[in-house]
């Protein structure tokens, strides 16, 4: 298959097919561009090269049901799921993961339409059901993962399971000023909460923010991002990271930290 246009892949979901959508802000169609953009372009690199053995494999830990909604204009998005089945080449493993029984139905249905027959999907909360994940990962796949919780969801232990001995290429969305900025102040007074489960037990980012010279949102988002970053890096042995911040009508929502 030839690499697919984004329009044209929008194209392809313009039609109402009765199932369950996910209604979004017009800005989810920047963060689905990207990773349309990027699944087009590392698989045709990547796909049948000598080094992956096991081929390439997707995993998606928060499917949602396969199509997005623009609220307001009523455009109609290919979600991560159905850019992972329409890659310019296949992937040899399809790994989907949704909480909610009725969205995961709507994305089963949507994926055996689009002939995605490498595809699985678990349900679950991503979180307690990653060990059945990386049970369906070859050991010798270079994988893609996406990981777009609406929040704070992601545990660190569930990216390091992921991640740990294999090839795991990373899309994540970390959701700076829309949760962790906003709530702050609850974050540095509890224990436990989501935002140290986010950044995982050996992370120092309470005292890094206290010292930081002031809490102003542009200092925290960067402030936060970099800390993922190094967490990352010096606790799963990422090299390369790269940061995309995506803009709402009233500024910025979250960032998209990409990592291999």
């Amino acid at each position: 298959m030839a690499q697919l246009d984004w329009n044209d892949a929008c194209e392809m979901v313009k039609s109402d097919d009765g199932l369950i959508v996910r209604d979004v802000g017009a800005w989810s169609e920047d963060k689905l561009h990207v990773w349309h953009k990027y699944i087009q372009t590392t698989t045709t690199a990547m796909a049948g090269q000598s080094a992956w053995k096991d081929g390439l494999c997707y995993v998606d830990l928060f499917a949602g049901p396969g199509i997005c909604r623009v609220r307001d204009a009523g455009k109609r998005l290919p979600g991560s799921p159905l850019i992972a089945a329409r890659a310019a080449k296949p992937f040899r493993r399809i790994i989907l993961v949704e909480k909610d029984a009725n969205t995961a139905h709507a994305c089963e249905q949507r994926m055996r339409a689009a002939n995605a027959t490498t595809a699985i999907m678990l349900v679950g909360d991503s979180n307690q059901v990653i060990n059945d994940v990386v049970r369906e990962i070859a050991p010798g796949a270079l994988t893609l993962a996406f990981i777009d919780p609406e929040g704070l969801d992601v545990h660190f232990d569930t990216v390091r399971r992921l991640a740990e001995s294999r090839r795991v290429d990373l899309l994540i969305l970390f959701a700076d000023a829309y949760d962790a900025v906003r709530n702050l102040e609850l974050f540095l007074d509890g224990r436990d909460t989501r935002l140290d489960v986010m950044f995982g037990s050996r992370s120092k980012w309470k005292d890094k923010a206290l010292a930081l010279p002031n809490h102003n949102g542009d200092t925290l988002r960067k402030f936060f991002s970099e800390e993922y970053i190094d967490v990352l890096k010096s606790q799963l042995g990422y090299t390369d990271a790269a940061v995309k911040n995506i803009e709402g009508p009233k500024g910025p929502l979250y960032r998209l930290i990409y990592a291999t």
